[in-house]
Order: C-alpha cells, then structure tokens, then sequence
C-alpha cells in the first residue's frame, strides 16, 4: 500500500526538521508527528509500506522520506491521483475535510484528528464513505464518543517521542530530582486556549508561598505561525498579552523578576527542562488530546501540575497532580514544588510505552489492516473505562436494539444539560 501524509508546512520552513529522532526542534507537536510517523515507520518497517510526505516545504525534511513539493491543500488531490496514494493521511479540521471532499474527488483518506470534535462533525465523517478511518491520539479522546457511530471507524494511535534515542543521548545529563531549584515551566503556544493566563493568574499566589520560586515561559504566540503579528511585549497576539500580562508585573508595570520568558526554542529548550522541578503543560485542558509536552517534560525529570481531563489521563504518570478545577492550580503547583522525590525509574518505564518503536507497532497493524480490506470496527480501541461505563452501556444498546442507532450519544444529553442554564435566563 502506497501512504501519503500532508505536511502544511510554509509558516515554519526555516525550521530544521531533518532529524525528528532528536526531538521537537521547535515546531507544533502536531506537526512534528505528521513528519516523525512516516520518518519511523520508513525506519523500522521498511519495505512493508511505501511512505510520501507531501510538504508545503520540502528541503529541511528528513532524507530518508520521500517528500514531494504540493502548495496548499488544493493541490493535494492531484498528486493523489499522479502518485497512486491509496490512503491519505492528514490532519482533521471542518475546512479541511469540507475543501478536500467536495464534489467526486476520489480519494481515500484517515484523518487525524488531533482536537476533539463536535458531535454533528463525527457524524459527517462516519458518513462519508471517502473516509476509511479517523485517528485519534489518545484513549479518552475515543472514550467520550465509543456510544457514536463513528466510533467503528475510529482507532487509537497514540502519539510518540523518541524515548530510546533520549536514553542513549540525554539520560546521562538529566539531572536528579533533590538537586534542582523551585522553577516551574510551561511550554506550549501562548494563546488563551492553551491556558497559560491560568498560570499568570495563580503565579502571585505560588510566590506568596514560595517567594523563591522562578517561572519559565518557553513558547510563544508565532509557534504555528512564524508570521504572526505579536503585541506589544513581543510575546503573543496583543489580545492574548492582555489576558497575561496584568498578573506577571510588579506596581511600576515592570515584568517580575520571577518570570523569565524564553521564545520559541529548539533543542536548547533541554536546558530549561533540566533544572525544571515542576511542569505546567496547558493547565486549562482545553483541546488536549494527548500532549507530547507533558512527555518531554517528564523524560526530562519535572513532576507534573495540571488539569485531569483528555489526554493528560493517558500521558501523566501518578507523580503528577490532577486536579479537577482549575482554582486549585495554585496549590497543585505549590505541592508539586514541595517534594524530595520524582520516582524517576518508575516514569522511564512508563514513558517506554510511547516511544516510537512501541507505537509503529500499531500503526503497522492499522494500515495491514487497511491494506487487506479488513473490518476496523474492533481493531486499535481502549476498553471502557470506569468513568466512561454510561457510554459503553449505551454503544451495546444501540447495537442490538431494532433502530437503535436512532438513540441519542451522550455527548448529545451533555448538549441538552449545557443548554439548561441558558434556557433558565431568557425563560
């Protein structure tokens, strides 16, 4: 089978991206899978599948893909068709899917989908028969819809870090837990979604508890877009600054001491990462499938501090606090900051479960899979976990039920139930 996977890559071309077994070298994560999956599975199932990296960009991509020059997205079925691709693999978005299956193009196609999706959108993709699978990344993103439709043409793939190349180059270095300072690190862009304003906000209160306590900021606001127009302070879109800003300076406006804000950085961000004792990856949860940042800043010897939901139940190891409102960030952090110890041979085990090398292995099964024709509907799926019960209940349900496919998901009762509130104020 013959694999193709779009790479949108114009907004960050000057960024080296040759040697994803080194690590993020500053770009989105969801960027650095699209090239690191084809770059591993060309690696250690060579000869298995043929593998096409289509690229707005191609001259800093690894040499060892074949990676083809395609403009946009437009372009893409073209060179589909010119190459023989039997499946396309890209990320998911609305546009996306609405620009790329209009009319009777034919293609065949997975979509990853790195966000959670609206409930009518996955019933657009369990319908369109062009879509051979949907991909997600970790096990709670398909949790919350197992009792949809398209759950049977859903797999979990979940997303990689190059772990054993960390051992062999960087494990030597890390450095142990009880010799690092009070730093706290976020990482991530620097747009209101991703949470960082949640931290600005409890950062006074952090310090009022430990005033030694130091905040590194690595990212920025051109994370995905390098064009990006920053505010005032360089840092972020000037809407976004407003949201941060206010909480990390001092009376005469001046930025506190406490904070240092790094930019968007490549490997060097290891440094940050190596003296960090606590990490605060998207402390807001929103749009979290999986997270590879939270790995990173695991591998590299920080506990975690953020929010229990989506993926940070697959990606956080129980050192890590959870907690469920973000108003108990403060605290999270401040306890995180007061421990002697990270058990840190217990997450190295842990983290071997998303090393590249154990996660290909899946994705060799999917595309076998696929390859031979085969039925997905039970291929690649977590088993109900113990929060999600209501939804594997009512998947059965719909299933043997006559017309039971007519039975409302719960994510449509969790529309009705959001709802409510509004109702009850124009009532």
């Amino acid at each position: 089978m013959k694999i193709a996977f779009y790479l949108p890559n114009k907004d960050y071309s000057q960024i080296d991206c040759s040697h994803p077994d080194l690590g993020n070298p500053g770009i989105g994560g969801t960027e650095y899978m699209i090239i690191s999956i084809p770059y591993y599975m060309e690696k250690l199932y060579h000869g298995t599948h043929e593998y096409v990296l289509f690229a707005n960009c191609v001259d800093k991509l690894p040499q060892s893909i074949k990676a083809l020059k395609v403009n946009g997205l437009n372009e893409v079925p073209k060179m589909v068709e010119k190459e023989r691709i039997d499946l396309l693999v890209l990320k998911y978005s609305l546009d996306t899917m609405q620009s790329l299956l209009k009319g009777n193009v034919k293609l065949n196609v997975a979509f990853w989908t790195h966000n959670f999706i609206k409930r009518q959108e996955l019933t657009k993709l369990a319908h369109e028969h062009r879509v051979k699978a949907i991909i997600c990344v970790g096990n709670e993103q398909l949790q919350i819809y197992r009792d949809h439709k398209a759950y049977y043409k859903s797999v979990v793939l979940l997303n990689g870090y190059p772990i054993e190349a960390f051992k062999t180059n960087d494990l030597p270095h890390v450095k142990p837990f009880a010799e690092r300072g009070p730093e706290v690190t976020y990482m991530g862009n620097l747009v209101s979604y991703k949470g960082f304003p949640l931290l600005a906000r409890a950062w006074k209160s952090i310090l009022k508890r430990i005033p030694d306590a130091q905040l590194n900021v690595i990212g920025g606001g051109a994370l995905y877009n390098r064009n990006s127009r920053l505010g005032k302070w360089g840092l972020a879109e000037e809407e976004d600054e407003a949201a941060f800003m206010p909480y990390l300076l001092d009376e005469n406006g001046k930025l506190l001491p406490s904070v240092k804000f790094w930019g968007i950085m490549g490997k060097e961000k290891n440094e940050v990462l190596n003296r960090t004792k606590v990490g605060v990856p998207n402390p807001g949860g929103v749009s979290e499938t999986f997270c590879i940042t939270a790995l990173e800043m695991q591998l590299w010897g920080s506990v975690i501090a953020t929010i229990r939901f989506g993926g940070f139940l697959d990606t956080v190891y129980s050192t890590g606090i959870l907690y469920k409102n973000v108003n108990e960030l403060a605290d999270a952090v401040i306890a995180q900051l007061q421990r002697t110890d990270n058990d840190y041979p217990s997450v190295l085990n842990f983290m071997a479960h998303f090393s590249f090398e154990s996660i290909c292995r899946n994705w060799i099964k999917f595309f076998n899979a696929l390859a031979k024709g085969e039925d997905i509907s039970n291929l690649l799926k977590p088993a109900p976990s113990p929060h999600h019960q209501f939804e594997e209940m009512n998947r059965k349900l719909k299933a043997v039920l006559p017309f039971g496919h007519y039975l409302p998901t719960k994510m449509f009762y969790r529309s009705i139930l959001l709802r409510i509130p509004l109702l009850k104020r124009y009532a």
